[in-house]
């Protein structure tokens, strides 16, 4: 009982000085993302000390059986409580949103799809929202079911459900002020889709179990069973191959719970794990699946038989991350950016990367909760700047403060570790927007 009034002494005490820190630095919608990090780590761990108290009451009060009613509403409220108040009250995109998936430039607007946040399916599906870049006006292109976009061949691709009933799905492609449908197919509960690939010009949808691969003569899908490893799932799915094709590489963001590498062959469906662990203490990597999220993955613009990969995690006030080349199974690491204020002589301290993007002059982007990086072809950085402040448009919070991006905040880091708010960059199409 002592244990727990500390911890509900130590809670409350944090929460206010968490409190007193969001005030100082300007926490909220216009503040940089990686403040709001700060400040929300700082609380959030706060309010679970703070709650630990009454909730070691009320798993008290259910073993006795005196009043498990009461034990359960207790519990419900808090949680319902501190998860309420996790995230801000302020207005956002009906559609969107706080958990933005991604964003694409093209045809002079801004794509972006959101995730959970309007969800009659049950799954990882959201919403597609557009906003012009010169007015900023809004526009829902799909309400729901939305999987994936992708921007290929002169032409914006959506991967969605029909309706959420059904597991009937299309794939769209942008024409004119709208989108034309190429080719339906049925898929079961136990092969949803997750990602939408560019194989030669035409769409490959990568699903749990499948790959369908369309086949222009005959305007229908071809349906490559998978096999050798299961493929993995998480929050966030980022997926790309090499210049040479033949295979892809998907990277799983889990947070805390890790996610890692795998890679398929687009021929024969089979599935290998890519890993690297360099000793065997149970986490140590540079590509441990167990416990490194990969938060990007990207073609790698000096090798067409290689793909540049990121890892970021931020949790419990701990942060790691680098950026890897991986070849086929050979995994490499690139760089790493160590903590700069990090005392800490026992645990090695990184800048978490959460998302990489090629850039418009061949190099790539890749982007922290501190800064935005700018690598060159060959992977030497070549430039370093400090997050912007985010502005409110249409319910979405960016800045273009940076040339040639977009840079946006979303929750969905949030999800599975103690992020809090984390960055999204997205490339325009030309340094000098």
């Amino acid at each position: 009982m002592l244990v727990s009034a500390r911890c509900g002494e130590i809670g409350a005490v944090t929460v206010t000085m968490a409190r007193s820190y969001q005030s100082a630095a300007g926490y909220g919608r216009s503040g940089t993302v990686g403040e709001e990090r700060f400040a929300t780590e700082i609380l959030e761990e706060a309010r679970s000390l703070h709650l630990m108290f009454w909730r070691i009451i009320a798993t008290m009060i259910w073993r006795s059986k005196v009043v498990p009613i009461l034990a359960l509403g207790i519990v419900w409220a808090l949680g319902a409580a501190s998860s309420g108040a996790s995230r801000s009250d302020s207005k956002v995109d009906p559609v969107l949103g706080e958990r933005i998936a991604g964003g694409i430039a093209f045809a002079g607007r801004l794509w972006l799809r959101g995730t959970m946040a309007k969800n009659p399916s049950g799954d990882d599906s959201g919403g597609l929202v557009s906003v012009a870049l010169q007015d900023q006006s809004r526009h829902v292109e799909f309400d729901q079911g939305v999987y994936d976009a992708r921007k290929f061949d002169g032409k914006l691709w959506v991967l969605r459900r029909l309706t959420p009933k059904e597991p009937e799905f299309v794939v769209s492609f942008s024409e004119g002020n709208g989108f034309q449908d190429l080719a339906k197919f049925q898929a079961t509960n136990r092969d949803v889709p997750i990602a939408l690939l560019n194989s030669a010009g035409f769409p490959v949808v990568l699903s749990e179990r499948t790959l369908r691969v369309f086949a222009p003569d005959t305007r229908s899908w071809h349906v490559v069973e998978m096999k050798g490893e299961h493929l993995r799932l998480g929050v966030q799915v980022s997926i790309a191959s090499p210049d040479n094709g033949g295979s892809t590489y998907i990277g799983f963001n889990r947070g805390e719970w890790g996610g890692g590498l795998q890679q398929v062959s687009l021929q024969t469906g089979t599935v290998s794990n890519v890993e690297r662990r360099d000793t065997k203490r149970p986490c140590d990597g540079p590509l441990n699946s167990d416990c490194d999220p990969v938060t990007g993955v990207i073609s790698d613009p000096s090798n067409k038989n290689c793909v540049v990969v990121s890892v970021g995690l931020v949790h419990l006030f701990t942060s790691k991350g680098r950026i890897l080349r991986v070849c086929d199974q050979q995994v490499n690491v690139i760089t790493e950016v160590p903590l700069r204020d990090s005392s800490d002589k026992y645990v090695k301290q990184t800048e978490a990367f959460y998302g990489l993007k090629p850039a418009a002059d061949g190099g790539f982007w890749a982007i922290t909760w501190r800064a935005l990086y700018h690598y060159t072809a060959t992977a030497e950085r070549d430039g370093e700047y400090p997050l912007p402040k985010l502005q409110p448009v249409s319910g979405i919070y960016i800045s273009r403060d940076i040339p040639g991006t977009i840079i946006l905040k979303t929750d969905v880091n949030w999800a599975v570790s103690t992020s809090g708010y984390t960055p999204l960059v997205v490339p325009l199409d030309s340094a000098k927007h």
